[in-house]
């Protein structure tokens, strides 16, 4: 094994320590530098992660030069700026969703990563989505024309839990519309988009949305939707039902269901969620058949993380492209910018 690749953390809340974890685990990199927000949160990390160095100002950590990369995982608010200053500095950028909190950062982004063509900047989206096995075996059962032409997309998961359930340390942020750009829709839907756009190949483009959002549920104070719904229609005749929720009052569990001409498909796509796979479609007898697929799931990792920073550090080393790099990503969150920002 050649020498460790250098990377710098940004931000050591909740998903900051899973970075370290899942770096360590995979053994090709190692994190040398964490800055934090506060002296108390910077304590901590180092004392839990025996990192070396640390700092308040991630500036120092760009002005290492021995630091190849860094992992931006502070909150939404302030991912561009930071990726920016990063590129700027020479650094690959493994960036955190959503990536943006509105369309001019979008646009400012784009216009920086053209700049430094030789660094990698990898979106986060591709975390649960293209780098698990059920990507690709749906994909595939797609491509192989067993559905016909996919007409329609329905998917939904709506869950009581709210975000601050699972990382109440976030209030200062997450509750805020110009901090994290939205609530479970923001969360989650770079993630369904992801996966089920990237199993058309990512062709399909927009047309028109028709959504609805609401809040105030669960005496939650927030500005932000905690329900939403959406009625997409896309080029080549595709329509998508999209639904999210978190602090609903109901359980919905996450569940994909693609129509085609020929036949169609019933799935969860996360990992951790069953590997099944329905098929329905028409058997020569006229008859309708359900087939169910079973995923190898067997040498997946438990954490999602541990194949993204693979894959980072792939991208890194030059075998591998990234799967989701700012511009496919920016497809995806102008869609949810367009379900978030004109509710009926």
């Amino acid at each position: 094994m050649g020498e460790l690749v250098k990377i710098g953390l940004i931000g050591g809340g909740m998903y900051g320590a899973t970075h370290i974890q899942c770096v360590r685990a995979e053994g090709r990199a190692n994190v040398a530098w964490v800055a934090t927000r506060t002296e108390a949160s910077l304590r901590d990390i180092q004392t839990r992660f025996e990192i070396e160095h640390g700092t308040l100002d991630y500036r120092e950590i760009l002005a290492d030069p021995s630091v190849s990369a860094v992992i931006i995982a502070t909150p939404p608010y302030n991912h561009v700026g930071i990726a920016i200053d990063a590129l700027r500095a020479g650094k690959h950028v493994l960036l955190e969703k959503p990536m943006a909190v509105h369309d001019d950062e979008i646009t400012a982004l784009l216009a920086e990563t053209t700049r430094h063509p030789e660094l990698v900047v990898l979106e986060c989206s591709c975390r649960h989505t293209r780098l698990q096995p059920k990507f690709p075996f749906i994909k595939q059962l797609i491509d192989s024309g067993k559905l016909g032409r996919v007409y329609h997309i329905h998917h939904s998961q709506l869950s009581s839990r709210t975000f601050l359930d699972w990382n109440p340390k976030a209030t200062d942020w997450a509750l805020t519309k110009s901090k994290a750009g939205g609530g479970p829709v923001m969360d989650w839907g770079a993630y369904d988009l992801a996966f089920h756009l990237g199993l058309l190949g990512d062709r399909p483009n927009l047309n028109a949305v028709k959504s609805m959002a609401a809040s105030g549920l669960r005496s939650v104070n927030s500005e932000l939707e905690q329900h939403a719904a959406a009625w997409m229609e896309f080029d080549e005749g595709l329509t998508y039902y999209y639904e999210r929720g978190a602090g609903v009052h109901s359980e919905t569990p996450n569940e994909t269901r693609i129509y085609g001409t020929k036949g169609g498909l019933r799935f969860s796509y996360l990992s951790w969620e069953s590997p099944e796979v329905e098929y329905f479609h028409e058997g020569s007898d006229g008859k309708p058949v359900k087939e169910v697929f079973s995923v190898e799931m067997g040498e997946h990792p438990a954490n999602d993380d541990i194949p993204l920073i693979a894959h980072f550090i792939d991208c890194i080393e030059g075998k591998a492209e990234p799967v989701m790099g700012v511009e496919l990503a920016a497809k995806h969150l102008r869609i949810l910018f367009a379900i978030l920002n004109n509710p009926v």
